[in-house]
């Protein structure tokens, strides 16, 4: 009789684990961006058209889409040779573990707002990065770096970050809806 309750009791506990389980699979997930809980592995992994994964980023009201840069080439060549970005979206850059990374734009085509994000929350912006001199010399780019060590880098269009401020919240939202 004993070992009865005992069989009922994992079944009725395994039946509930899986009911919470079904139902978070239901919802579309909200992580905050931080070195300690999100990783390239917790994103979304949906191609967009350059075969980047793509996800969402939500600071205060305004919500952007984003591809992910998470490998050196993505990151390397960002949002070079583009002729513009959409509006309301960006490029995503995961730096796991953080660290300080310099950014040029070698190849842009317009100019950009780069915000450099920590434990997720902005601790710099960059705002108006120009375009680059056609003429300009790789090895003569200037770069641009945050204060401190970042773990994510999110660049919009010019005038975008133009209401958001250093300690602002970052959010992003790990969906294939977007």
């Amino acid at each position: 009789m004993k070992s009865k309750i005992i069989s009922f009791g994992i079944l009725g506990v395994l039946v509930i684990v899986a009911g919470i389980s079904l139902n978070q699979n239901k919802t579309t997930e909200q992580i905050t961006l931080s070195a300690e809980s999100t990783s390239p592995t917790d994103l979304p992994t949906d191609l967009g058209s350059d075969q980047y994964a793509v996800s969402a980023v939500r600071i205060g009201e305004k919500t952007f889409n984003v591809e992910l840069a998470l490998t050196r080439e993505q990151q390397s060549l960002g949002l070079g040779e583009r002729d513009s970005l959409p509006a309301n979206s960006g490029m995503l850059f995961v730096f796991k573990p953080a660290e300080i990374v310099p950014f040029w734009m070698k190849g842009m085509r317009f100019n950009l707002d780069i915000v450099w994000i920590a434990e997720g929350n902005i601790v710099d912006i960059t705002r108006n990065a120009p375009v680059p001199k056609p003429e300009t010399k790789t090895e003569n780019l200037p770069l641009y770096s945050p204060k401190t060590e970042i773990d994510y880098v999110l660049e919009l269009n010019a005038g975008a970050a133009d209401k958001m401020n250093v300690g602002d919240r970052v959010e992003i939202v790990n969906s294939s809806q977007v």
